[in-house]
C-alpha cells in the first residue's frame, strides 16, 4: 500500500505550487467522460523481488495481473498565469488538464494500491502530459529537489476522445508499478459549469428575479 504521509505531503505541496506559481485568468469549464472498458485496462506488474531462507528456498515471484478500467471522471481544462519570477514579476499563460469526481472502477487493481491519477498536466494543443513529481510544476523561480517513485501520464484530448497511458506505482520497497491505458469519450450534455461561473449565473437570477418584482409592484 502507498505511504498515506508520503501522499498528504505530495498534495500540500502540490497546493502551494499551484497557489505561488499560478492565477487563473478564465474560466475553467469541465466535461464529463465515459471510459470505454473494452479499449482501457491497468495492468499489474510485481517488482520480482525474491526472498530466499538459508537453506535456499525462494519465493516465488506473482505474476502480472490486468484489469478492466470503467466507470466516469470529469475532465476538467483551466488557463493560468504561471510565475517565472517575483522580481520583477514576469510569467506567462499556460492552459492545464485535471481530473477530478471520480467514479472510477479499477477492478482488483484498487485493492493492490492502483490510483487513478488526479494531479494536473499540462495541455499543448490537443497533448497533454504530467507527473506526480511536483517540481515539473515548478518554473525557472529556483531549486526543486524531489526523492522517490512518480507516477506519470500523457495522452490526447480533442474535445471528445481522451486517449492516454501512464504509469503509476505501488509504493512497496522495490517498487511495483501499474501500467495503464485509457480511451474515455464525452457524455451527452456533459458539460459542468465550475462553481466561479455557477456563481455568475445565480448572480444573474436574483437579479432578474428583483427586476420582475420591482416591475410587479409598480404596477398596482
Amino acid at each position: 500500500m502507498k505511504s498515506s504521509i508520503r501522499k498528504s505531503i505530495r498534495a500540500a505541496l502540490s497546493g502551494v505550487v499551484v497557489l505561488l506559481l499560478s492565477v487563473a485568468t478564465s474560466g475553467a469549464n469541465a466535461v464529463v467522460v465515459n471510459i470505454d472498458p473494452s479499449q482501457s485496462s491497468v495492468t499489474y506488474t510485481p517488482s520480482g523481488f525474491t526472498i530466499c531462507d538459508p537453506f535456499g528456498n525462494c519465493s516465488v515471484s506473482a505474476q502480472p495481473q490486468t484489469f478492466a478500467l470503467s466507470g466516469s471522471f470529469n475532465v476538467r481544462q483551466d488557463r493560468v498565469f504561471v510565475v517565472t519570477s517575483f522580481f520583477p514579476l514576469d510569467g506567462y499563460e499556460r492552459d492545464q488538464i485535471q481530473f477530478d469526481s471520480l467514479a472510477v472502477d479499477s477492478g482488483g487493481a484498487a485493492a493492490l494500491g492502483f490510483e487513478f491519477p488526479t494531479y494536473l498536466s499540462v495541455l499543448l494543443g490537443a497533448t497533454f502530459q504530467g507527473s506526480e513529481d511536483y517540481c515539473t510544476w515548478f518554473p525557472s523561480t529556483g531549486a526543486c529537489t524531489s526523492m522517490g517513485w512518480f507516477g506519470e501520464y500523457s495522452g490526447t484530448f480533442d474535445g471528445s476522445t481522451l486517449s492516454m497511458t501512464g504509469l503509476d506505482y505501488a509504493g512497496d520497497f522495490l517498487p511495483s508499478t501499474f501500467s495503464f491505458t485509457l480511451v474515455a469519450r464525452v457524455a451527452d450534455s456533459a458539460t459542468v459549469a465550475e462553481p466561479g461561473i455557477l456563481a455568475c449565473l445565480a448572480v444573474a437570477g436574483l437579479g432578474m428575479g428583483a427586476i420582475g418584482r420591482r416591475r410587479t409592484h409598480f404596477r398596482g
